[in-house]
């Protein structure tokens, strides 16, 4: 009897102590999230972050960027120095993140600490973490790169002494652009818009298809590694923070020079985001600085460089031979076809405009320019709508209206009142903009105007993919750091093309270029068709359509050089064909990488919105190994065999870098989130909150009972 009584008073306090704990959690856990989610504000772009363990934060000094650039022909190897200064008596390990362009093929990494100086190997991912982790618990000096989008990445040093200065170089190949129109160009980022995670999240993967329990968030191991930053904030420290009140280094600054061998001679050479010196050293070479040598790192640099019109090339082929394979890079320009017609097109033209707060500053009068271009390009027949959205959507009519004297008056003043506040909640607008339908009497065609600053890319590929229908999508760039890499691939799974619009003065010209450009008859059904003798790994394996001005770009592995490779496709009821002689084509460093580059691209692209399968990983693991690229599964990984710190503690540090120039991020507030968001991305909202609040009552009723 006794032992009963004692059973039923044990549980009876233990029942007591759980409900307790449950109404403090409910009642604390809002603020001590909040708290926790100031603390671990995310690293900008090439910002050095450094956090100890009582989230602390200490200031560590970003010196300066150094960008080299060869440039040869159509291709460009880039080296990126980076210089931080440890400015405190501790050990410290440092994490910063960096943007480079989304087709950038990292294949290098050297880390320079005083006299040393330690080059990266290429590892599979979890591999060159354990070893990094490992360097760090053993106090030797380490540098781990992992890449988190084809255009983010991060860099983790461990063990930087006491007022030790530290370079950390990363080196990459890329192809520059090429329009018939433009000209050549190649762009360098320099910062990153700060990026929105939807109230709504949506759990995505962009590795190994795995359960939430075993995988925080839908998220590879790999995609979050942060070492010595909470688990909690995992998944926040991949993107930096809107958050205006940061701690911005006074001298983030960067110089770069640039060696630039066009293979012809120039009409015009210019920068339209910096103004550049340069220097003619022979008929097609050029060298090339900032004016003012040292400029802020808080937008993208584009250098531009158009051919004499007797010049301007139709078709290129480079080579290299590496390790016993032959590796083709080719670039061939369509015709441009005089397209006439007397028959009416019928067409219906939906803009989107992202009003979100990342828009504010120049970005959204960049983007009411060039929506008011837009709706001027409208003929009397058109029918045409305006959706905008921020933390919410809506759109000028209910549904698309004929562009007349009225309608028109009505979207400019619609246009004319636009301000950009609020989140970035782009999937309604694509819900609103694309109705999946297959059988539109009409050309409709989506022209979508925002800066890309978001973070659920694969929940919005999917959105597109399903309801495209036949609606054509366009996507147009806005701001001073867009997200190229969402940007170029929305426009991708919308069969349409990304227009880049870098300031306002921009506006109208580039505008008028993609009404131009959509106005055109596509080149379609690309066929590939390489001689008899020849066994060939091309990529991308299906080519797609493009657009009058657009160059078609082919990365192949041959057996051999020799004979002629055939392009063929049509130009709206014209069969175009245009061949190339492989025979002794010009070698160049670097096609290999990119071609390798090109293959991991396609692998990804090809799985189901990200989640790859085990083949898949293998493929693209065995190829980056080969080619020693940093990709979703492999990482870069330096470390000194030497240990340096034997016993003292090891701090943690963070600073910011820059805002994107004319931007006024701000941090935005949904109304359905009235407590801290934790740094798992959990909504605390009220409603968990009562539902905590009503378990303990239930708990409470059930103590009463049993006592």
């Amino acid at each position: 009897m006794n032992r009963t009584k004692n059973r039923q008073l044990y549980f009876t306090r233990l029942l007591k102590i759980i409900i307790i704990s449950i109404i403090c959690l409910n009642l604390l856990l809002p603020f001590l999230l909040k708290a926790t989610e100031q603390n671990l504000k995310e690293p900008q772009s090439g910002s050095l972050q450094v956090i100890n363990q009582q989230q602390q934060r200490f200031t560590a000094l970003s010196l300066k960027t150094d960008i080299d650039m060869a440039i040869t022909g159509l291709t460009a190897r880039v080296k990126v120095t980076q210089a931080f200064k440890n400015d405190r008596d501790q050990w410290v390990e440092g994490k910063y993140l960096f943007p480079l362009p989304d087709n950038a093929a990292v294949d290098h990494l050297t880390m320079k600490i005083g006299e040393r100086l330690i080059v990266g190997e290429i590892k599979e991912k979890q591999q060159a973490k354990k070893i990094y982790q490992q360097a760090k618990i053993a106090g030797k000096k380490a540098s781990l790169v992992e890449q988190h989008r084809p255009n983010l990445f991060t860099n983790s040093v461990a063990n930087i002494g006491p007022y030790e200065t530290i370079e950390i170089t990363i080196e990459y190949q890329q192809d520059v652009l090429y329009d018939r129109e433009a000209g050549f160009s190649i762009r360098f980022p320099m910062a990153i818009t700060p990026r929105y995670q939807p109230k709504n999240i949506y759990r995505e993967s962009f590795a190994v298809n795995q359960s939430f329990n075993k995988n925080l968030a839908g998220f590879s191991p790999g995609l979050t590694n942060s070492g010595f930053i909470n688990q909690v904030g995992q998944i926040r420290t991949l993107f930096p923070s809107s958050d205006e009140n940061q701690n911005i280094p006074p001298d983030n600054i960067a110089s770069i020079s640039i060696q630039l061998d066009a293979g012809f001679a120039l009409q015009d050479l210019s920068s339209s985001s910096h103004t550049i010196h340069h220097q003619q050293k022979t008929e097609s070479a050029y060298e090339i600085n900032f004016a003012h040598q040292d400029v802020k790192a808080d937008h993208d640099f584009i250098l531009n460089w158009k051919p004499v019109p007797s010049m301007q090339p139709r078709a290129a082929l480079f080579s290299e031979q590496k390790a016993g394979q032959n590796y083709l890079s080719m670039m061939i320009m369509p015709p441009s076809v005089e397209y006439q017609t007397d028959d009416e097109i019928n067409r219906e033209i939906i803009f989107v405009i992202d009003t979100s707060g990342s828009m504010g500053g120049d970005s959204i009068r960049q983007a009411r320019k060039a929506l008011e271009f837009g709706l001027s390009t409208l003929s009397a027949q058109d029918r045409f709508n305006v959706i905008q959205f921020n933390s919410s959507t809506s759109q000028l009519f209910q549904s698309a209206r004929l562009a007349n004297q009225s309608n028109m008056r009505m979207a400019q003043s619609y246009v004319r009142r636009l301000e950009a506040n609020g989140g970035t909640e782009m999937f309604s607008a694509i819900q609103a903009s694309l109705d999946g339908r297959l059988d539109h009497s009409t050309l409709r065609q989506v022209i979508f105007l925002t800066d890309g600053a978001i973070s659920n890319e694969a929940q919005l590929f999917k959105l597109i993919e399903d309801r495209l229908g036949d609606s054509r999508l366009y996507t147009v760039g806005i701001g001073s750091a867009p997200n190229e890499f969402f940007m170029k691939k929305a426009a991708r799974f919308g069969r349409g093309s990304f227009t880049f619009i870098k300031d306002i003065r921009q506006s109208s010209k580039k505008m008028e270029k993609l009404f131009d450009s959509i106005s055109r008859p596509q080149l379609t059904h690309i066929s590939i068709d390489w001689p008899d003798n020849i066994q060939s790994e091309t990529w991308p394996e299906k080519i797609p359509d493009l657009y009058d001005g657009e160059p078609l770009w082919l990365k192949s592995k041959v057996s051999d050089f020799s004979g002629q490779v055939r392009i063929a496709g049509r130009l709206d009821d014209t069969l175009w064909q245009s061949d190339l002689s492989l025979d002794n084509p010009q070698q160049q460093l670097g096609v290999a990488a990119l071609w390798a580059r090109e293959k991991i691209a396609a692998i990804m692209n090809s799985a189901h919105h990200g989640a790859v399968n085990d083949q898949q990983k293998n493929q693209i693991i065995n190829t980056a190994l080969e080619h020693h690229l940093v990709s979703r599964f492999t990482s870069l990984v330096a470390v000194d065999k030497t240990p340096a710190r034997i016993a003292e503690k090891l701090h943690q540090q963070k600073i910011a870098g820059h805002l994107p120039k004319g931007s006024r991020a701000k941090r935005a507030k949904s109304p359905s989130v009235p407590f801290a968001r934790t740094s798992l991305d959990l909504d605390i909202t009220a409603r968990r909150s009562l539902i905590l609040l009503l378990l303990s009552l239930f708990s409470l009723i059930l103590y009463r009972r049993i006592g």
